[in-house]
């Protein structure tokens, strides 16, 4: 499904539609350039499932927790891959133990970035983010 976004709360609102399509054990990949809306995206999601706390970006963390109480839905991870040199680097975050929960959401940014050969870290949904404009955004949502 393709979107288009003048605003950031126009890409919350496309995040809060998607959000109703996740499921515990998804992973999420979030593909685009820098700025091109991942981190306001993954904001919507989280605010649709009642997340009331600032959602940050991971750059600079590259994984940020974020705990929920949807149903079968416990927790979000947001994780940004952006500055891995090498998806060996993946392992030192001991994502293993999450990925073996199935009430655990993963949004991931920059996934080709840290995911070559991890065959655990497969997209069950994959989202492509491209800037049009200085306030424009389209959002492909496969």
């Amino acid at each position: 499904m393709l979107y288009s976004s003048t605003s950031q709360q126009q890409t919350k609102e496309i995040a809060h539609t998607f959000a109703k399509t996740l499921v515990g054990g998804d992973i999420v990949f979030l593909d685009g350039d820098l700025g091109a809306g991942k981190t306001t995206f993954t904001q919507g999601v989280l605010e649709s499932f009642g997340y009331t706390e600032p959602v940050r970006s991971p750059t600079f963390s590259i994984m940020n927790i974020y705990p929920i109480n949807r149903g079968l839905i416990s927790k979000v991870i947001h994780l940004d891959f952006y500055r891995f040199n090498s998806p060996d680097e993946i392992r030192t975050l001991g994502l293993e133990d999450f990925l073996e929960d199935p009430k655990i959401i993963f949004l991931i940014e920059w996934p080709e970035k840290g995911t070559g050969d991890m065959s655990s870290l497969v997209p069950t949904k994959t989202i492509h983010f491209r800037t049009i404009s200085e306030n424009e955004r389209e959002i492909n949502i496969n």
